[in-house]
């Protein structure tokens, strides 16, 4: 995981774009610039859903009526908990074990991935014109939505 206040993969992105990052592969391991395009595309799906899944969260915790009991006439106590409950399990604090707050670490975590993918991919768009022009070509086709999804 990121150090406090550090994005995730920060220092992995950061040593990619300086050319430092570097891997040791065996002689079957191919650079394939349709992984490249398909993790991009699939990271951004995933992220998308994520803030979905994040505006669920929130409509949950704002919702006015719940029928729980929590209105004053009824039982007083319990259905009001019992709502502020699950308002704080949508939303509650934002560095804590909220659904958005858990949501939100996937989040970053999955941007980080795509982010280092995307300099990875530049570094190879800048230095192999086979690649590039395999990449571009895959780029400007490549369906939406996660792979393998109809």
């Amino acid at each position: 995981m990121a150090e406090e206040g550090k994005r995730p993969f920060q220092s992995q992105i950061d040593a990619a774009g300086e050319g430092q990052l570097s891997m040791s592969f065996s002689g079957d391991v191919r650079v394939n610039a349709e992984e490249f395009v398909f993790m991009d595309r699939d990271c951004q799906a995933m992220k998308d859903k994520i803030r979905d899944l994040q505006n669920i969260a929130k409509r949950i915790a704002n919702r006015e009526v719940w029928g729980l009991g929590e209105a004053p006439d009824t039982w007083p106590l319990s259905g009001k908990v019992l709502v502020k409950r699950f308002r704080d399990k949508a939303m509650g604090d934002q560095s804590g074990n909220s659904v958005h707050a858990i949501l939100e670490r996937h989040y970053e975590i999955i941007d980080g991935i795509q982010e280092l993918h995307r300099v990875i991919a530049q570094r190879y768009l800048d230095t192999d014109s086979e690649f590039a022009s395999r990449y571009n070509e895959v780029m400007a086709s490549a369906p939406q939505g996660f792979q393998g999804q109809q």
